[in-house]
């Protein structure tokens, strides 16, 4: 069996390949490498080189749909704004559904914002603010307790069962998490319809779940819901104030806890969506 020894001119060739690869052979042979460590290496790299451009793909993605919706709300109050300020005659209603029209997107564009730096620092996994004991109980509850307005002008049931369970996290990553998905369940569930809202215990796992009578997401838009700014009805969403990155979120937000999020939607059902994360009260 012959072997091959790792010369200064194979490591050298290698080295060169790497820093002058280029657009029309941007990923190595590893067959050009006479050794085993080499070509491990090559592959390896090649690997990261995948990673790279993925990454680099969702990142130019990313930030062309974030321009596209930061743009609408912008436009919005210069165009409201010029019209104050133009030398046009304006009744006291026009100027004041303009300054309204100004106020709720400027609202918009702060929801967005801030939902851009969360889903930004969730997949960077920076940790902002100490882990602490939470009471899942109490906030859940406060949850629904800032939406009590809409429920009642909506009529809505919501249906609250939620057992003792605590976990050791930071407070504002698992607050997104379950405002979010409460938040969503409110807004698409039907007029005078149903919320429910479940917590337990199971073994070493935290289970929540919330399911509403919302219209059933078909089957081939479900793998897609947690993407960033997917949206199934673009128009419903942006009316009840939805940035598209409430889902991306609460998706990231459950795996930074070590959790998964899950969703089931059919007739029988509605929607429902469901977290399981480690128990980590004890920690």
């Amino acid at each position: 069996m012959k072997k091959f020894f790792i010369r200064t001119s194979h490591v050298t060739k290698l080295r060169d390949d790497m820093m002058n690869r280029g657009l029309v052979r941007p990923y190595l042979n590893p067959e050009d490498y006479p050794c085993n460590e080499l070509k491990e290496i090559a592959k390896k790299f090649n690997d990261l080189t995948v990673e790279s451009r993925e990454a680099s793909l969702l990142r130019r993605d990313f930030f062309a749909s974030a321009s596209h919706e930061l743009k609408t709300p912008v436009t919005a109050i210069k165009g409201s704004a010029e019209l104050l300020c133009a030398d046009v005659p304006l009744g006291k209603e026009q100027q004041r559904e303009l300054l309204q029209r100004i106020g709720m997107e400027a609202e918009r564009l702060h929801s967005l914002i801030n939902d851009i730096i969360m889903i930004n620092r969730l997949e960077s996994r920076e940790i902002v603010g100490e882990k602490e004991h939470i009471n899942l109980a109490q906030l859940i509850q406060a949850c629904v307790d800032e939406l009590m307005t809409q429920i009642e002008q909506e009529r809505l049931r919501v249906d609250v069962a939620i057992e003792p369970a605590a976990l050791y996290a930071n407070r504002k990553n698992v607050y997104e998490m379950f405002s979010n998905l409460i938040v969503n369940a409110v807004n698409y569930t039907r007029p005078s319809g149903r919320v429910e809202i479940r917590l337990n215990v199971s073994g070493d796992e935290i289970i929540f779940s919330i399911r509403n009578d919302g219209e059933p997401i078909p089957l081939g838009h479900q793998p897609r819901m947690f993407e960033r700014f997917y949206r199934l009805d673009s128009g419903r969403s942006k009316a009840v104030g939805g940035t598209g990155l409430g889902l991306s979120i609460v998706k990231h937000a459950a795996e930074n806890l070590g959790g998964t999020v899950r969703l089931e939607s059919d007739e029988r059902i509605g929607v429902l969506f469901t977290v399981a994360i480690p128990n980590s009260a004890e920690k």
